[in-house]
């Protein structure tokens, strides 16, 4: 019995069952699916209904068009489910590009399911989109075992976009497609439904086999496409792979640093530089030509997987020398762990692995047309003189308030360490032509709007940040009656400000509160690019790297103050189109994706990553596409993905477990997303040239 489970659980296809002919049967109003709960409009329209089938005509060759199926009377329980799953076939000659999303929201928000999907004439898709869950509390069996780790056993998926999967209250579809003749063809799709047997609940941890996972990090049970069945297949690899990429040329097309060698020449500085051209942002190569930085994170290393209170889960013959000790700094506890990539590599290579991987991982880099190692990285792989790459700086942060990951750049402890950090790596990395710039911290916790002031407000007086606060205000205004008088207060004095009521406040208030945000970012970027010119002269500031609450209008502050003082203004875009995002910038900057990816929970690794898709196919034609719209975007100049490798299955310090790398566990790389990969990098340059 605990055999077939097992096996049922672990298969990479997930070949879960289907139910949704009875799932759709419950939508039904009197067979037919209500007219009213169906809204269309762009440059198509609906011509005929049978029970949950619809059919749809175009109005224009190329066009864009909507279609919302509105639940709120009638929610769709999909809570025995996995996915949502719209069937769709396209019996047009044009090419599909559908956006589905789905909420069990009433207004559109931050949880959500939402996928991509790209559908060529004559072809039928199922589209079908992950359902995020909630994460179990800390006392569930899942999480005593494993912590929070993202993806489990029978279809479970945490994330911070979790839905009500009981209560999916709209789905939408917005399609776009080219040279699709308008009167020889029409769109067929059925009625959203469940599809994929969501079994989470109805298992535990204890009918999982002991040990989980074998010497190399793999699922004791499964079959899958990149397997390992035996160490000695891993010392083959590495004979075969040394061979293969040992001082590997880059593509054709490229100059040595990844530049367009067919294309114009500009001034040979020496050092990578930014500069617009016809109304683009390029970078330039050391030796004058245009580089678009096409990149991935986390080069030439894993991730350490818990082995703490995890007994029985991993084998007796782990090798000693790869046991790491890590601190996770959610609780500020330290556990023993295993990188079992680095073992890996250790059985692949054997005793000079770290030399003999970084010769094959930038060989790899330079066959597969990946012209920059992204933040991350092992450190063997830097400043090699094979592939550009950044560097990633993180000062000790001081928290404010709620606020946990901010930096207080009036703190002489902030100033302290981010100095004595950007001082080491100037003595290992200043002057390389190699080194494309510069990242200072990761997706930092600036709040939306005013947060940021709101939080430091209410701080006491010790705190450098409220300092300062004190003493913007001091200058702003000439006494504290004057403060009073425009906030509506009745402070003391300058030191003893505090929040005010939202029925108190006027409006005076918030643009004050605005106005010390902008202060504050602007010290803190101006110290980190003032400290870099210093330090580093000639290498670019690539910025902070901001994440989905500052861009699309979340915190137009924050950027504003960033593009006076970086190079670059750095953005991770969890999305699957550019086109989703929207950018603030006081001065013209080019920006740079530092983080994006597609995964797809499967091969042996539970966890689908940020953005899921289906199969290995998807993530490829997703990873061209997200690709191609950002290097055709004038102001866009790089996209790094994340990550080189997958995550190991039972999870990272802080429990992300996603089937996201261009390598598996045991460096294997997969051929359609690397494929993917060559052929954008040979097509960039000339695209991104000529586009319009």
């Amino acid at each position: 019995m605990i055999t077939s489970l097992v096996n049922f659980l672990f298969c990479t296809s997930f070949a879960f069952y289907k139910m949704s002919t009875i799932c759709a049967a419950s939508l039904l109003v009197s067979g037919l699916f209500a007219a009213n709960n169906l809204t269309v409009n762009g440059d198509l329209s609906l011509t005929k209904q049978h029970e949950e089938l619809f059919e749809f005509v175009l109005s224009k060759s190329d066009g864009i068009g909507r279609i919302f199926f509105d639940f709120k009377k009638n929610p769709l329980n999909l809570d025995l489910y996995t996915h949502l799953l719209v069937d769709l076939k396209n019996q047009t000659e044009g090419d599909l590009d559908v956006f589905l999303y789905a909420t069990s929201e009433l207004k559109k928000n931050d949880r959500y399911a939402a996928g991509r999907f790209l559908i060529k004439p004559y072809e039928s898709d199922e589209m079908r989109v992950l359902l995020f869950r909630n994460y179990f509390e800390s006392e569930h069996p899942w999480v005593k075992t494993f912590g929070r780790i993202r993806g489990l056993p029978g279809g479970h998926f945490s994330n911070w976009r979790y839905l009500d999967a009981s209560k999916i209250r709209q789905v939408e579809l917005t399609l776009k497609w080219t040279n699709a003749k308008t009167k020889a063809g029409k769109i067929l799709i059925r009625l959203p439904q469940g599809d994929g047997h969501y079994r989470t609940n109805d298992l535990s941890p204890e009918d999982l086999p002991r040990p989980l996972l074998d010497e190399m990090g793999q699922l004791v049970v499964g079959s899958w496409e990149g397997r390992a069945e035996d160490v000695i297949e891993l010392k083959e690899d590495g004979k075969r792979d040394y061979v293969l990429y040992k001082d590997h040329p880059v593509i054709n097309g490229f100059s040595e640093y990844g530049g367009w060698r067919a294309g114009p020449k500009y001034e040979a500085t020496g050092r990578f530089y930014t500069k617009k051209i016809n109304d683009k942002w390029w970078f330039v190569d050391p030796d004058g030509y245009l580089f678009w930085s096409l990149g991935v994170t986390g080069v030439g290393g894993g991730a350490v997987t818990m082995t703490d209170e995890r007994n029985g889960f991993f084998p007796d013959t782990l090798n000693r020398q790869f046991v790491r000790r890590e601190n996770f700094v959610s609780n500020q506890k330290s556990f023993m762990g295993y990188d079992f990539l680095s073992s890996n590599l250790f059985q692949k290579y054997g005793a000079n692995w770290e030399s003999l991987n970084q010769a094959v991982t930038l060989g790899r880099m330079r066959a597969w047309g990946l012209n920059t190692i992204g933040a991350w990285s092992v450190d063997s792989v830097l400043g090699q003189g094979k592939v550009p790459y950044t560097l990633i700086v993180h000062p000790k942060l001081q928290g404010l308030g709620s606020l946990d990951k901010i930096p207080d750049p009036f703190s002489v402890q902030f100033r302290k360490d981010l100095s004595e950090k950007v001082i080491e790596l100037a003595k290992l990395y200043g002057g390389d032509p190699w080194n494309l710039g510069v990242f200072i911290d990761n997706e930092l916790q600036w709040g939306k709007g005013s947060r940021l002031a709101s939080e430091v407000i209410d701080l006491e007086l010790f705190v450098p940040a409220k300092q300062a606060m004190v003493e913007f205000y001091r200058k702003r205004y000439s006494s504290i009656d004057e403060l009073n008088r425009a906030w509506g207060s009745s402070f003391d004095d300058f030191k003893a400000i505090r929040s005010l009521s939202h029925k108190r406040a006027k409006k005076v208030y918030y643009e004050d509160l605005n106005a010390y945000c902008d202060y504050h970012a602007d010290t803190y970027f101006a110290f980190c690019a003032k400290l870099l010119k210093e330090q580093m002269p000639g290498h670019l500031y690539l910025g902070c790297r901001f994440h989905e609450n500052i861009y699309n209008g979340n915190n137009v502050i924050v950027q504003k103050a960033a593009s006076r003082h970086v190079d670059v203004m750095s953005y991770n875009i969890y999305k699957t189109s550019i086109d989703q995002v929207q950018t603030h910038q006081e001065v013209d900057r080019p920006n740079l994706i530092g983080e994006f990816h597609f995964g797809t929970g499967s091969h042996g690794v539970w966890g689908y990553g940020l953005v899921p898709c289906d199969t290995l196919e998807d993530q490829a034609a997703l990873y061209s596409i997200y690709v191609k719209e950002t290097f055709e975007h004038p102001d866009f100049v790089g996209a790094h993905w994340f990550k080189w490798s997958d995550h190991p299955t039972t999870g990272r310090y802080d429990g992300e477990n996603y089937r996201i790398g261009f390598v598996n566990i045991v460096d294997r790389s997969y051929g359609p997303l690397t494929k993917a990969i060559h052929k954008t990098a040979s097509d960039m340059y000339r695209a991104r040239y000529v586009v319009e």
